[in-house]
């Protein structure tokens, strides 16, 4: 379901940005554990990026990609 009110979607990114600028470094071996983790969340991110730019992403291409992020999360 879309929603109207984008406040809360703004929210989440907003502190999830600042949670990650708040990082001063990642090793390796700490890069190599996310990697799945950080590539299913960049899939997400371009499909609101997609959404942003055309208008043309669908409630499935949302679902999917949020669906690889909830099995990574689960993974850790």
């Amino acid at each position: 379901m879309a929603t109207a009110h984008h406040t809360e979607a703004q929210q989440v990114i907003h502190q999830a940005a600042e949670q990650l600028v708040a990082l001063h470094f990642m090793d390796q071996n700490t890069a190599r554990e996310l990697a799945q983790m950080a590539e299913a969340i960049a899939n997400l991110f371009m499909v609101v990026f997609y959404q942003a730019e055309t208008g043309r992403a669908t409630p499935m291409d949302f679902r999917e990609a949020k669906t690889a992020v909830e099995r990574s999360l689960a993974r850790h």
